[in-house]
This record gives C-alpha cells, structure tokens and sequence, in this order.
C-alpha cells in the first residue's frame, strides 16, 4: 500500500516580506558603511565626493620635515593643501612636531580626524631616498630663482633662474633652513608649498610618460596604504584632471620655550577647525577665481618702455585685478615668466591663457601679499610690436 506524501510547507508570504527588508537593509548599511570609511577610492571619484589624504616627508634620520592635509574634491576638479609646519604644538607639553621625528605623521592624522570629525582613510609617508627616487622618476622638476628666493645652500648655488632640479637638488632645497629661526621655518613651508605643487602639476603635464610600469615603481617608493589599484586610480585622476589647488597651513601662535631657547607654533583644536573650513568653503565657492579679488603685478623684463602698463591692460580686459605695474630686476628676459605666489591656482591658470600659454612656475611669496608676479619677456615685445 502506498502511503500518501505530505504536501511541501510553503514559507509564508510575511516570512519573505521579513527576508527581503532585511537583505535590503543589509546593502544599505553595508553601503553607507563603505561611502563614509572610504572603503573604494574608486567609488568616491565616480561619485565626486571629497577624498582626503595625508601626505608626509621625513628627511634624514628620520627628521620630520612637514605634512600635508589634501582635501581632493573630483566634481569640481579643486584640492585644498593644508601644510603643517614641523614647528607645531599640539599638546600641552609643548613638544614640536620636529620632536616626535617619524611619529609624528600618525600623530597629525590622529589630531587632524579628532579636530576635523573626519576620517583620513588614505597615507603616504615619503623617505628621503624615496622623495628623489620620485622626483628623479618624473624627469626633475622645472623651477623659477629669483634673486631673493634663491636660497643658497652649502651643496647648491642655485644662481639660475629657471632650471630643472634632480631629486637631490630638490630635496636639499626644501629640507635645507637658513637659521633656526622661526621665520626660518615658514620660508622653509612656502619652498616646500612650492615643491609639492610643481609635484602635482609635473605629474598632469608629464602624464602621456607615466605608464603603469612606472606608477608600480612609484608606488614601491612610499609608505602608504593604498592598494595598486586605488594607486593607480589617484594617479589616473592628477593625470587627467587640471586641478585648481588652494594652498593655506595650520595656524599656530608663534610661543618662547625658554628651556629651549627658541619658540614653538602653538596650535589650538578649536582654530584649526575654522580656519580650514574656511579655506576649503572659499576655494569650493563660486566667487573664489573672480578676478576682482586677484592680487597681480606685471613687471617689464625688457628695454623696451611701456609693455608692463599694455600687459595690464590685457589683463585688466579679462578681468583680472592688477595692483602694480614696474620694472623687473633683469631687462633681459627672453621668455615671458608667470610666478605663482599663494598656491592659488585658478589667477596663473587664467594668466597663462592671456599670455597664448606661457609656463606658469611655482614660487610661493606670502610676504609679498600677491596672488601672481607676470615678467614680460621678449616673446611678449614681439608679439605686441
């Protein structure tokens, strides 16, 4: 006799409803949970979020030369630089970011994720050897010497005025101090401001040279968690993107240890957080490149009379706001030269497309209060003539 089979249990129709909400909440926050601990860099630059990342140099014996806050913002192609000045004090104790010596980057990320309530998900720590093994990869960096920016070193005369410098050169002018002033040490972050800038535009401008055998080259010299894919996806972006950067430091009131005999910048939570947000909501805001806010002076770097006041006029047509107009130091310039001052990039990059793409070169100047120094150059005479 056959005995009768027992019909399948179904599950009920509110048993599914259950599974799927909590599949479906599930992808949420699993989705949520990757967005805000940056678990791909490549979602974030196809999403156009802000990506942070902190880079640091260490110089000789594990000396603590600077960091950098970089804030990268794809959708609107901008970057915010925060440099951190080796001379800053976090803590109570009065102890310089040069004391702690190649603590000191873990340091600053853990005070700049406290102090900004924002994760740091990326790091780059650069060696010495390791800085000019990148910079010497690159081809050399293209920089500008003007007579008082010239910063004689014990290894290099530097007397030109715009030649390329090898990783060795390169390094040993932005690791290399005058005296162990405090004026000293912000001179010091404007040379490594300027070095880290010509970095980053060396790499858009030179990018057709880097293929990916080389950025696994590059990739090996460096401390960092970035996997080679998301390596490759940073470098992808400098490529092909002209970022307009933004440069500004961690504020610090300049404080007398009288044990040491020196002083220290003394940093307060508190400011730092205005202070960079201020400067990344500026830089992000429509009205940071209008050119009623630039900072220009044009100076004459021929015999030839009258060209610095007709390159103001070109300038002023664009809409560019110049203060002064003068003769330059040398009266013999071939080539039309664009020094950027402040780190803003926005005012050189409109300049240069003035002057039919003259070569914007970095030499940050804060003392100088400008945004831009234009020398004409004989290019400029016989184009007018």
């Amino acid at each position: 006799m056959l005995r009768e089979t027992k019909d399948k249990q179904t599950i009920p129709a509110k048993t599914l409803l259950i599974i799927a909400g909590a599949f479906f909440i599930f992808a949420i926050l699993f989705l949520i949970f990757r967005s805000k601990t940056g678990f791909s860099l490549d979602q974030k630059f196809s999403q156009s979020k802000r990506m942070p990342i902190l880079f640091s140099v260490l110089g000789e014996k594990d000396e603590y030369l600077f960091s950098l806050y970089a804030e990268f913002y794809p959708n609107e192609r901008k970057a915010a630089l925060f440099f951190v000045n080796p001379k800053t004090s976090f803590d109570d104790g009065e102890k310089s970011l040069k004391e702690k010596g190649s603590s000191a980057p873990s340091y600053v990320e853990s005070v700049l994720e406290d102090t900004l309530d924002s994760n740091i998900p990326y790091k780059i720590v650069w060696t010495k050897e390791q800085f000019q093994n990148w910079v010497n990869l690159l081809g050399g960096l293209q920089l500008f010497f003007e007579p008082k920016s010239l910063h004689i070193t014990k290894n290099y005369n530097r007397n030109k005025e715009s030649y390329v410098l090898d990783g060795e050169d390169c390094f040993d002018w932005m690791s290399s101090l005058s005296d162990d002033s405090m004026i000293s040490y912000f001179r010091r972050l404007e040379i490594q401001e300027t070095v880290m800038l010509t970095l980053f535009e060396t790499i858009h401008e030179k990018r057709d040279a880097l293929s990916k055998q080389k950025l696994t080259y590059l990739h090996g010299q460096m401390t960092t968690n970035l996997s080679s894919k998301e390596w490759e996806t940073l470098i992808d972006f400098l490529k092909k993107e002209k970022i307009q950067f933004g440069v500004s430091e961690v504020p610090g009131e300049p404080v007398l240890r009288p044990k040491y005999k020196d002083q220290i910048l003394k940093a307060n939570e508190e400011t730092i957080k205005v202070a960079f947000y201020k400067f990344s909501g500026e830089l992000r805001s429509p009205s940071f490149g209008e050119g009623e806010r630039a900072r220009i002076e044009v100076l004459n770097g021929t015999a030839k009379n009258g060209l610095a006041r007709y390159g103001k006029v070109l300038l002023n047509d664009k809409g560019l706001k110049v203060l002064t107009v003068d003769n330059a130091w040398d009266s013999s310039f071939k080539s039309t030269v664009i020094l950027n001052r402040s780190g803003n990039t926005q005012y050189t990059d409109l300049i240069s497309e003035t002057f039919q793409g003259r070569k914007v070169f970095f030499s940050l100047r804060k003392d100088l209060g400008l945004d831009a120094t234009v020398i004409l150059g004989e290019d400029f005479q016989n184009s007018k003539d």
